[in-house]
Order: C-alpha cells, then sequence, then structure tokens
C-alpha cells in the first residue's frame, strides 16, 4: 500500500497536471474539478497512512474514518476540512456522472460543470492542502489559475492568472 510519502508525491503531481490541464485545455471544468478531488483523495490518503496506517479502497470507508461527527472515526478530521473532502467528492461526482453534486438531490435534471464549480472544488482542494501543510509540515507549489470565476481571496495554494 502507498506510503504518507507516495500519496503527498502523488497529490503533487495531480497538481502539476491541474496547472497545465487549466493552461492548455481552460475550458475543461469536469476534467479540473475531478483532477482537484484526486488531489484531495492522495492528500486524505496521506492523512490515513501516517496517523493509523490504514488503507482503503472505497470513498465511503474513507469518509467515515475522517469523520468528526463519529466517536468511532479512528483519523478524525476538523470539521471545515472534512466538509471540504466531501464537497469536492461531491463536485467530482457532478463533473463525472452530470448528477447534482448532493447525493441527496435526486433530480432528474443533467447537471453540467462550469467554472464556479471548478473555483468551489479549488477552495475546497486548497482547505485540504493548508491542513496538510501545517499538521505535516508539507510545503505545495502555488498554482496559478485561469478562470473567470476565480477569486483568490483566503486561498493560499492557487492564484489567479493576470
Amino acid at each position: 500500500m502507498p506510503s504518507f510519502n507516495e500519496h503527498i508525491s502523488q497529490a503533487k503531481r495531480n497538481l502539476e497536471f491541474l496547472h497545465k490541464t487549466n493552461t492548455h485545455n481552460g475550458d475543461f471544468w469536469d476534467w479540473q474539478v475531478t483532477i482537484c478531488f484526486y488531489v484531495g483523495v492522495h492528500l486524505v490518503n496521506a492523512h490515513l497512512a501516517h496517523v493509523s496506517n490504514l488503507h482503503y479502497r472505497k470513498h465511503e470507508e474513507v469518509k467515515n474514518a475522517i469523520s468528526p461527527y463519529s466517536k468511532l472515526s479512528p483519523c478524525k478530521l476538523p470539521e471545515n476540512v472534512y466538509l471540504s473532502y466531501t464537497k469536492l467528492q461531491g463536485l467530482s461526482r457532478r463533473a463525472r456522472y452530470l448528477i447534482h453534486e448532493n447525493h441527496k438531490n435526486k433530480g432528474t435534471t443533467n447537471h453540467f460543470t462550469y467554472g464556479k464549480h471548478f473555483t468551489r472544488a479549488v477552495r475546497h482542494v486548497d482547505t485540504l492542502m493548508k491542513y496538510i501543510s501545517v499538521a505535516y509540515k508539507i510545503d505545495f507549489e502555488t498554482v496559478t489559475i485561469d478562470c473567470t470565476e476565480f477569486k483568490d481571496n483566503d486561498i493560499k495554494y492557487f492564484v489567479k492568472k493576470t
């Protein structure tokens, strides 16, 4: 199973891919949201590997392991970090399956992914990156983002292309 460092390396590699995708294929918001989610997946899996040497294969198992709401969660994350992860997962589901990001929404309308969804994904992955950076003393490169809807207030690792 991948180690903490291997998950961090993969998250950084995915961030590099996000930057390249955004630079050269800027309007493929669905793919960029999906990349953000997989950055988050590797950051959370790094946390699980470090705290308890846990390695899950299912997203639901990961959510249960990091949930701040369950007494049995072995690797609780702060509520805001946990919520960012779950919202990032929902945005990725929207991007991949054209369904509403809230799994409780059973509407039959197609839900496409736009720049505004990408900016939400960036905010959520930034929250995860800030947590991992402080908790584990990890440095991340700043990623330049080209998206008209993106505002970089309160964002640490992403800046708007000028």
